[in-house]
């Protein structure tokens, strides 16, 4: 086609511009070629992949619509430009070497974006099923995406300066320790998130706490740098991948698998209201059904309603029952005696929890009074201005 070109435009008195002028149109028509067929080929596979996905739903429908959505026809419909480029060239029979260097060069490129985009596609379809949660592949296939390019940018250069790859690896070699620090964070979260793997510390959808940096949140995705968490708050906070093998952090998997929540706070008894039991008490407190027949002559106050509170602790159904119930005493200090309750609640979210939580104080700070015992309260500035005896 080239050399009919050539002879029509000679034959137009042209024969001093022939060459050139014949070597131009020739690449304008085969850029638009390049342009039609790519177009052409893009739009036939996609519409006869989608017309076999309408008609069937299987894994193979899924996969082409996110073969799709990752450009994946798209990239593929790219070959056929090195393809008619080789035609053209073959076809012209001038500059071989400069032909071959773009050709190989488009061939190089379109092949590392089209594995490129089969990658993604692999992390799409795997991220939907339930194993990736506990088995994270994200950062596994960024590291494959890395890998992918740093190859073909040493055949590009290979193929620019005519040698051999594998003699341009062997000098890489030379620049480990430079490569070491510029792709620091890409390598230790790599390791970091091959061993969060392995060990199966965390998972996607996850409720995780990192106390030194108050983050108390659900994670949403984790890859080769970063694991991105949800805070309470909505807000995303973005922690290095790394962190998590360095620093210690929280993970709320068993109490999520239990159903269960621990409570654990303390309140401050008065010890000035602490006595021991007169006659009048235990008769009083032996009409109370939940400790009948625990109270006897010679307890102090504070040892029957601990015990109280330990039965009626067990009577709601709120808590769980399988897992440890306690109410304990801790070490007296000047702000009272701290007594402390220790269960599990039937309920993990936070609004419930916080209402049975809110429910067992509030009753714990209403019978008080019943055993003769008071809060600790220290006394405020208010309370010693309106009293002055109070201090005398």
């Amino acid at each position: 086609m080239y050399s009919l070109l050539l002879v029509l435009l000679e034959a137009k008195g042209l024969s001093r511009l022939a060459p050139i002028a014949a070597y131009a149109i020739y690449l304008t028509i085969g850029v638009m070629a390049c342009i039609i067929v790519r177009k052409i080929v893009n739009k036939s596979l996609t519409k006869f992949f989608t017309k076999i996905t309408a008609k069937t739903e299987s894994r193979f429908s899924n996969w082409v619509t996110v073969l799709i959505k990752n450009n994946f026809f798209a990239r593929l419909s790219n070959l056929t430009i090195p393809i008619i480029l080789s035609f053209i060239a073959w076809d012209i029979a001038m500059h071989p070497v400069f032909w071959s260097r773009v050709i190989s060069t488009l061939l190089v490129v379109i092949i590392v974006f089209l594995i490129d985009s089969f990658i993604r596609s692999v992390g799409d379809i795997y991220s939907r099923y339930d194993v990736s949660k506990t088995f994270p592949l994200r950062g596994i296939l960024q590291v494959l995406e890395i890998v992918v390019f740093v190859v073909g940018a040493i055949i590009l250069v290979s193929v620019f300066v005519d040698r051999n790859p594998a003699a341009l690896l062997g000098g890489i070699g030379a620049m480990t320790a430079i490569i070491t620090i510029v792709f620091k964070d890409a390598i230790l979260g790599f390791i970091a998130g091959i061993q969060l793997t392995a060990n199966d510390m965390v998972r996607v959808g996850e409720t995780i706490e990192f106390p030194q940096r108050k983050i108390i949140g659900t994670v949403l995705d984790i890859s080769l740098i970063t694991v991105k968490v949800e805070d309470f708050d909505k807000t995303i906070v973005a922690i290095p991948t790394y962190t998590f093998i360095s620093e210690p952090f929280v993970n709320r998997r068993g109490m999520i698998a239990a159903n269960a929540r621990r409570i654990m706070r303390s309140f401050h008894i008065d010890a000035n209201t602490v006595q021991k039991c007169d006659d009048e008490m235990i008769a009083k407190f032996k009409n109370i059904p939940l400790i009948a027949d625990y109270v006897k002559p010679g307890m102090t106050n504070t040892g029957i309603f601990r015990e109280y509170l330990n039965a009626y602790l067990r009577s709601r159904e709120d808590l769980n029952q399988d897992l440890t119930i306690m109410v304990r005493q801790l070490q007296a200090a000047d702000i009272g005696i701290p007594f402390e309750i220790y269960a599990f609640a039937n309920a993990t979210q936070l609004v419930p929890f916080e209402n049975i939580q809110s429910d067992i104080f509030d009753h714990v700070y209403s019978v008080l009074p019943a055993f003769g015992l008071k809060l600790y309260q220290r006394l405020s500035g208010n309370i010693c201005a309106e009293n002055p005896d109070i201090l005398a």
